[in-house]
């Protein structure tokens, strides 16, 4: 009779290696593990033509966090801003969380108001609907988001997009074309912006989440206006819009920027509301709330 010898290291390794395949996230199986060098090559072509450094990018899109969110763009395809709740906003408990917030800091309310002239309750508005206070920042990769939909420029990759996804979309294909061209510029243009930030500031692109729009942070700014408008609100030395002085202070700059000041009359509120978030929807219920903070 053969007799084995029991060699309990190598039983560790082996069930060490197993449970390393059964963590390993779905990202990160054959057939998905590529999507950086096949749906993001094109991509990372332009960036390095544009400058960007080649080895940073290339090191990168290998990284197997980040990869092609087919999911991210099929939601934000489908999207309609008229369809979201923000009667919610309005209710009762909001209001009273929303004067918590109000209290809790009132010093940076205070000071982007003296500064910036908008008013505590407008920017205390704009955080409950965006992150109800800071709570719901988003849970998807700014980078895949936006690397995704900037890769929608690549007609090949459309194509498959709509292949996989179009029997769940009530619009037609023409429709999906238009959107895809048009979000794709956008989102290359973001994509941009957003690794110009994150190297500013010394944070690794692929660990900040967002929105499925790619927007960021207790202000939910996309990337271009983080570079035009936000502000360091507590004089660390660093942008940091999950910060909520820094979000406070930016959510100012930005309205004041586009017209806001002591006293403006309902119409032109209306309009500075409106440059934060296109929606007449989204603009009432920011006006809604803030006439419920002050009452």
């Amino acid at each position: 009779m053969m007799s084995f010898k029991i060699n309990y290291s190598t039983i560790i390794v082996l069930l060490t290696g197993l449970l390393i395949l059964i963590a390993v996230p779905s990202f990160q199986n054959p057939a998905v593990a590529d999507n950086s060098r096949v749906y993001f090559e094109s991509l990372q072509q332009r960036l390095i033509i544009e400058g960007f450094d080649k080895g940073m990018i290339k090191d990168l899109y290998n990284r197997p966090e980040v990869y092609f969110d087919f999911k991210g763009v099929s939601r934000y395809f489908v999207h309609s801003e008229a369809k979201l709740n923000y009667d919610q906003f309005t209710s009762k408990r909001s209001i009273e969380k929303a004067k918590k917030y109000i209290s809790k800091y009132s010093t940076e309310l205070s000071r982007a108001e003296r500064i910036y002239g908008v008013d505590k309750e407008i920017v205390t508005a704009i955080i409950l609907v965006e992150t109800r206070l800071g709570k719901v920042i988003g849970s998807r990769s700014v980078l895949n988001t936006l690397s995704t939909l900037a890769s929608l420029s690549d007609l090949n990759i459309s194509e498959m997009v709509w292949d996989e996804n179009s029997s769940s979309y009530s619009r037609t294909r023409e429709e999906f074309n238009k959107w895809s061209k048009r979000k794709s510029k956008w989102a290359y243009a973001e994509l941009k912006a957003f690794f110009k930030y994150v190297n500013r500031e010394g944070i690794d692109p692929a660990i900040i989440n967002g929105s499925f729009a790619g927007a960021l942070g207790i202000a939910q700014f996309i990337p271009s206006s983080i570079l035009a408008f936000a502000k360091d609100g507590d004089g660390d030395g660093s942008v940091d819009l999950f910060n909520h002085a820094d979000a406070i202070i930016s959510i100012a700059t930005y309205l004041g920027h586009y017209g806001w000041h002591p006293g403006i009359d309902g119409k032109d509120a209306c309009k500075v509301i409106y440059r934060y978030n296109h929606s007449k929807y989204y603009v009432n219920t920011i006006l809604k709330i803030s006439e419920l903070l002050k009452g």
